[in-house]
């Protein structure tokens, strides 16, 4: 079965459209525990995910058919600023998947644009996975991995850089023009 997800968060609240063949509409609602004075559950209410939760909670239920789906079927996920809306944490968690040979059995790639510089370590990316993009003066952008970088010197990046913090002094370009 070869499933296709499309979110959309407006006026009438999170829809979920999974596409099956036949478009099937899924509201999206959490539960949230109701305590009493002294800290017990006592019940539990719905709420509509789009009026009574963050705005992370809402990306994450936004993107986690997609994540799922990529993974169980070996499919790639394109997603534009993953890190926009999510506490750095929960991105970290979310390439961690991709990155398990364990859990992506099937060989599932994600591909995203991040402003987090966080991200830029060999810890939770190999450096042939790290890809900066620069716009020059006329607005034309390049893109180049970091395994292609080369220092002054001819010499690739080592391991035991300091990605981030290189990144942020410029050593990498990719930074943008401040005018």
């Amino acid at each position: 079965m070869n499933l296709l997800y499309q979110t959309h968060l407006g006026f009438n609240g999170l829809q979920v459209i999974m596409n099956t063949g036949e478009e099937e509409l899924v509201d999206s609602k959490t539960v949230h525990n109701i305590f009493d004075a002294n800290g017990n559950v006592i019940g539990q209410k719905e709420f509509p995910t789009d009026k009574m939760e963050s705005e992370g909670t809402k990306k994450m239920v936004e993107i986690a058919g997609p994540l799922v789906d990529a993974i169980r079927l070996g499919k790639i996920l394109v997603v534009d600023e993953l890190d926009a809306k999510l506490h750095p944490f929960l991105t970290r968690k979310i390439i961690g998947l991709f990155m398990d040979k364990e859990f992506n059995r099937n060989g599932a790639q994600l591909i995203f644009a991040t402003h987090d510089t966080n991200l830029l370590n060999i810890q939770y990316l190999r450096r042939d996975q790290i890809w900066f993009t620069e716009k020059d003066k006329s607005d034309s952008t390049e893109l180049y991995s970091l395994v292609e970088f080369r220092d002054e010197s001819g010499n690739k990046v080592r391991n035991d850089r300091n990605i981030e913090k290189d990144y942020i002094n410029g050593r990498y370009g990719a930074i943008p023009f401040m005018s």
